[in-house]
C-alpha cells in the first residue's frame, strides 16, 4: 500500500495517524512512538474498543480500515471515528479536514496509569466553540514557554544560534563524523580555558561541554540522514514530559534546554557561509512543520519591516502570529528580563521596534508583565546574588513601569514560600507604581496545596501597602486553584475581599494537570468561583510548554469541568472589559512617553537614576546547616536500599499527620525484620509525624534526613540534638526538599516509598519517583485521602496499604532491589511498548 498522508490527534505530535491507500481502499494505522509506557496507546484502544497490534519492533500499534462514503454533492469522503466520535474527513485528494482531537490533559493522564477512567467525551474533543463565548486573550502567559517545539527548531536553525556540546550526550543525538571531529577539537581547546579550575570529574566535564558548540544550523541540514531522529529528540527535550505527570524539577530542566534557542546565542561559525540566509538544503528537513515555517521566516528577511530581526524580535513575530492562528488579539507575556538590569533597556528596545508592525500584520496585541521570581530557579540560583536580588527587580521596575508596553508585574515561581515573606517586596511595588493607575499587580498562589492560605495573604499584602486614602491597585491572581473551603469563614472572608477589590482569577487546567498539581478534575474550583460572581479568565500558562493552546484550553474547561454556555460567556465578558481598559490605557502610556528618543540608552539613564536602597526586610532563613551540622552530613550509602518514609514533612502548611496505631505497628514489625546492613530510613526536615516515630525507634539502622540549604533558628534548634545524619538539600525551603530526593536518590538507585500523610510535595516526590528511570516501588496509606487520589491517577506503578500486614511485600522488594546492586545494569531498567 502506498502512503497517503499524516494527521496528529494532539498538538504535540505525539498521536500519530499515518494513511495507506491501495486502489479505493483506505487504511491507517495509529502509533504512539514517543510514549516508552505504552500506556497511551494502550488506554486509547481500550476507550475506543480496538485491538492491538504489534509492530516488528515490538512497538504497540492500532490499525484499520477507514469506510468510504459518498456525500450529498455525489463526492466520495472517507470518516475516520474513533469510538463514537467522528476525528475527520479525508478526502481523494488527500485533503485532510479534521473535526477531534485529544487535549493535552487526556493524553497525560492515559499517558501516566494503566487504568485510564475519563470517558470519551473528555477525551476526544470535537473542535468547536461558539463565536459568542470564544475566548480572544491569554492572559497567564511566559515569554520562554510561548513557542512550539517546531517554532523554536526553525529560529534556531535560521538564526544560526549555537547549541552546547552537553545537550548532544545528554539527548544522545547523531552527528556525521566530520561533526564529531570538528566537535572533539573544539572541545580540547576549550578544556585548555578550564586548566586551572577547581571542579573535577564530571563537573569539569560539564563545564568544558557546556561551552562546546555547533552552529545548530550545521547540527540539522549538516547531517539530513539523522536530522529526523535528531529533530524528534530535540523536540521532546522542549516539551514537558511525555509519559505522565510532571513535577517543577522537570520543568526547570525544560526550561534549560528551551535557553538554548529562546534566548540563544549566534554561533560565530557560520552555516553556508558565502550567502548562509538561503540556506537551501532546508527544504530537505523531514518535518514539513519546520520546513514551512523556515520558508516563511525566509521570506520575512526580505520584508523591510523584519529583514534586520534578532531573534527575540523575531520569536515576538512567530508568537503573535502563533496567537492569531487561534484567535487571540490580545496577550500579556510574563517576562524576567525586564527586571534584570543588563537586559530590560535592550528588551524594551526590541519590542519598540518592532511591535507596531506586528500588530499591523497579525492583529494581535502583545504586552508584557515584569515578573520577579520569589525565589531563583533551582538549577541557576548559585549565579543569584541573594542580597541584591529583589533591590535589583524593584529598581529596574521602577525605571521602566511606566513604560507603554509594561502592563503591569508579576510574582512568578514555584510556590514554596508563604507570599508574606515577600510583603516588603509588595509594599515597595504598590508604592512605586501607585501613580500608574492602570499597572497590573498579579501573583501566583494557589498554584498547590502546600500554602492554601497564600491568595487570601496575597490580597492582604497589598491591602497593608496601602495608605490612607490610596486606590486598591488592579490585582490577578495567577491560579487560584487552592484555598480553604470557600465555605468555611476563611474562606468567606476570601471571597468577600476578591469581590471588594474585584480581583480577577486566572485559571490554567492543562499546566495544572500537566505540572502535577491536579489529578482529579472534580476538585477544580472554576465553576464555583463563577457561580458566587468571581471574575475569572483563561491563560494557557505558556501554551507550547504543555502541548496547549488558547482553543485547546477552552475545549478541556469546557469538557472537563462542564463549563455551560453562561460560565464561559461570563469569562469572555470579563477578558473583553479588560482587553478594552488596557488598550486606552496603552495609548494613554505612549501619549506620556519621550519622543524621538534611543529607547535602550534612556532606559538604562533611567535604571541608573532610579537606583536607590529600600527597605527589604531580613528572611528568618539564613542559617547554614554545613556550617552547623558539618559532622553529621553524610554520603548516602551505596550499598544499602533508602526506604523513604513520608509523613509528616511533606503535609501543607495547616496539617498536622496524625499516628495511627495499625500504621506504627507496620513500621514496627518493618522495622523488627528488616536488616540494618541491607536498607536505611530516608525521613524529611520537620521530624514529625511517622518520620518522627522512625527516627525514635529504628535503633540500629541509619537514618538520613534531607534538610533545606537554609534554616531558621528553630529548625536548626530541633535537629541539633538529633542521632541522624544529614542530607543538605538544593532548596532553601522545607517545601522544595523533595527535589533533592529525586536528584539524590530516584535519579541513582531503587529505592522504596512508604508514604503515610502528604500534600502537594509528597504527590511530588510519589510522581518523581515514577517518572524515575529506575525501577522503585511505591505504598501509599489508603487513609489518606490526598494522596489516595494521587495514587489513583497512577495506577499500576502504587501498592495501597490498608490496616494489614505489608511489611512482607516492602521487605520483598527491599531484598530484590538490593540484590540487584551485584547486578547495575539490571537495576536501571525502563518500561518499554513491548
Amino acid at each position: 500500500m502506498d502512503y497517503f498522508g499524516q494527521f496528529y490527534l494532539d498538538s504535540e505530535k505525539d498521536i500519530i495517524i499515518t494513511l495507506y491507500k491501495e486502489g479505493k481502499t483506505l487504511r491507517y494505522v495509529l502509533r504512539t512512538p514517543h510514549h516508552t509506557t505504552g500506556n497511551l496507546i494502550t488506554n486509547l484502544a481500550h476507550l475506543c474498543h480496538l485491538p492491538i497490534t504489534y509492530e516488528k519492533n515490538g512497538y504497540k500499534m492500532i490499525e484499520g480500515q477507514i469506510p468510504c462514503y459518498i456525500d450529498g454533492h455525489n463526492q466520495q469522503v472517507y470518516i475516520f471515528r474513533l469510538g463514537n466520535t467522528k476525528v475527520a474527513n479525508i478526502y481523494p485528494d488527500g485533503q485532510i479536514d479534521q473535526k477531534a482531537s485529544i487535549p493535552a490533559i487526556a493524553k497525560t493522564l492515559m499517558s501516566q496509569t494503566k487504568d485510564y477512567d475519563l470517558d470519551e467525551f473528555k477525551t476526544l474533543v470535537k473542535t468547536y466553540i461558539r463565536e459568542e463565548v470564544k475566548f480572544h486573550s491569554d492572559l497567564h502567559t511566559h515569554r520562554n514557554a510561548n513557542l512550539s517545539p517546531d517554532l523554536l527548531i526553525a529560529l534556531g536553525i535560521f538564526h544560526q544560534i549555537r547549541y552546547p556540546y552537553y545537550y548532544i550526550k545528554k539527548l544522545n543525538l547523531s552527528l556525521s563524523a566530520s561533526q564529531k571531529r570538528q566537535l572533539e577539537m573544539d572541545r580540547q581547546k576549550v578544556a585548555k580555558d578550564y586548566r586551572d579550575s577547581p571542579l573535577t570529574g564530571k563537573y569539569l566535564d560539564r563545564r568544558i561541554d557546556d561551552h562546546t558548540f555547533i552552529n545548530f544550523a550545521e547540527l540539522i541540514l549538516g547531517n539530513l540522514d539523522d536530522a529526523a531522529e535528531n529533530i524528534a529528540k530535540i523536540r521532546t527535550s522542549l516539551a514537558v514530559m511525555k509519559d505522565g505527570q510532571a513535577v517543577f524539577t522537570n520543568l526547570e530542566k525544560v526550561y534549560l534546554y528551551r535557553y538554548v534557542f529562546t534566548k540563544g546565542i549566534v554561533s560565530e561559525k557560520k552555516y553556508l557561509i558565502d550567502d548562509y540566509r538561503k540556506l537551501q538544503d532546508y527544504r530537505n528537513i523531514p518535518d514539513q512543520d519546520i520546513v514551512k515555517a523556515l520558508a516563511q521566516i525566509l521570506k520575512d528577511s526580505h520584508n523591510p519591516y523584519y529583514a534586520h530581526m534578532n531573534l527575540y524580535q523575531n520569536e515576538l513575530l512567530w508568537v503573535a502570529r502563533s496567537y492569531q492562528a487561534v484567535g487571540v488579539t490580545y496577550a500579556e507575556i510574563s517576562d524576567t528580563a525586564l527586571v534584570k538590569k543588563s537586559e530590560a533597556a535592550q528588551v524594551l528596545q526590541d519590542i519598540h521596534e518592532v511591535m507596531p508592525a506586528i500588530t499591523q500584520e497579525t492583529g494581535v496585541t502583545l504586552r508584557f508583565l515584569a515578573a520577579m521570581r520569589r525565589i531563583p530557579l533551582t538549577i541557576v540560583k548559585d549565579a543569584v546574588d541573594h542580597d541584591n536580588y529583589f533591590l535589583e527587580n524593584l529598581n529596574v521596575l521602577n525605571a521602566i513601569a511606566k513604560d507603554p508596553y509594561v502592563a503591569g508585574c508579576d510574582f512568578v515561581g514555584e510556590e514554596l514560600n508563604d507570599i508574606k515573606e515577600l510583603k516588603d517586596v509588595i509594599k515597595a511595588v504598590v508604592k512605586l507604581t501607585k501613580d500608574i493607575p492602570s499597572f497590573v499587580i498579579r501573583i501566583h498562589a494557589g498554584e498547590n496545596d502546600s500554602l492554601p492560605d497564600n491568595v487570601l495573604n496575597s490580597i492582604e499584602c497589598v491591602e497593608d501597602a496601602l495608605a490612607e486614602g490610596d486606590t486598591f491597585p488592579h490585582m490577578r491572581i495567577g491560579h487560584g486553584l487552592y484555598t480553604p473551603s470557600l465555605k468555611t469563614q476563611k474562606g468567606q472572608k476570601l471571597l468577600e475581599k476578591i469581590k471588594a477589590h474585584h480581583v480577577i482569577l486566572e485559571f490554567q487546567i492543562t499546566s495544572n494537570v500537566r505540572l502535577n498539581n491536579l489529578s482529579n478534575l472534580k476538585y477544580h474550583p472554576l465553576k464555583q468561583y463563577l457561580n458566587e460572581g468571581i471574575a475569572c479568565v483563561q491563560g494557557t500558562d505558556g501554551g507550547a510548554l504543555y502541548g496547549t493552546n488558547s482553543i485547546d484550553e477552552q475545549l478541556s474547561l469546557e469538557r472537563m469541568l462542564d463549563l455551560t454556555f453562561d460560565d464561559q460567556l461570563k469569562m469572555r465578558q470579563v477578558e473583553d472589559q479588560i482587553i478594552a481598559y488596557s488598550l486606552n490605557a496603552f495609548e494613554e502610556k505612549m501619549a506620556a512617553m519621550p519622543k524621538d528618543i534611543a529607547i535602550a540608552d534612556y532606559y538604562n539613564k533611567q535604571i541608573a537614576l532610579s537606583a536607590k536602597d529600600i527597605p527589604l526586610s531580613v528572611s528568618k532563613r539564613h542559617l547554614d546547616p554545613y556550617t552547623l551540622f558539618k559532622d553529621q552530613i553524610t554520603p548516602l550509602p551505596t550499598h544499602k536500599i533508602p526506604l523513604i518514609v513520608v509523613g509528616g514533612s511533606f503535609n501543607n502548611i495547616t496539617h498536622n499527620t496524625r499516628l495511627r496505631a495499625p500504621e506504627t505497628a507496620l513500621l514496627d514489625d518493618l522495622i523488627k525484620r528488616a536488616d540494618p546492613s541491607k536498607v536505611f530510613f530516608v525521613i524529611g526536615p520537620k521530624l514529625t509525624g511517622y518520620e518522627k516515630y522512625v527516627l525514635e525507634h529504628a535503633q540500629g539502622f541509619d537514618i538520613f534526613c534531607f534538610v533545606p540549604s537554609l534554616l531558621t533558628a528553630s529548625e536548626a534548634q530541633k535537629l541539633k540534638h538529633q542521632n541522624v545524619k544529614m542530607r543538605v538539600s538544593i532548596e532553601s525551603s522545607p517545601l522544595g526538599v523533595y527535589k533533592s530526593f529525586t536528584y539524590e536518590i530516584f535519579k541513582r538507585r531503587q529505592s522504596i516509598i512508604i508514604a503515610f500523610d502528604g500534600n502537594s510535595a509528597a504527590s511530588n516526590l510519589i510522581q518523581d519517583a515514577k517518572n524515575s528511570s529506575y525501577k522503585s516501588r511505591t505504598f501509599i496509606d489508603y487513609h489518606c485521602r490526598i494522596l489516595k487520589d494521587k495514587a489513583k491517577s497512577l495506577q499500576g506503578y502504587i501498592t495501597f496499604f490498608y490496616d494489614g500486614d505489608h511489611a512482607d511485600s516492602m521487605l520483598h522488594y527491599a531484598n530484590t532491589y538490593y540484590r540487584a546492586l551485584s547486578h547495575p545494569e539490571e537495576q536501571k531498567r525502563k518500561h518499554h511498548h513491548s
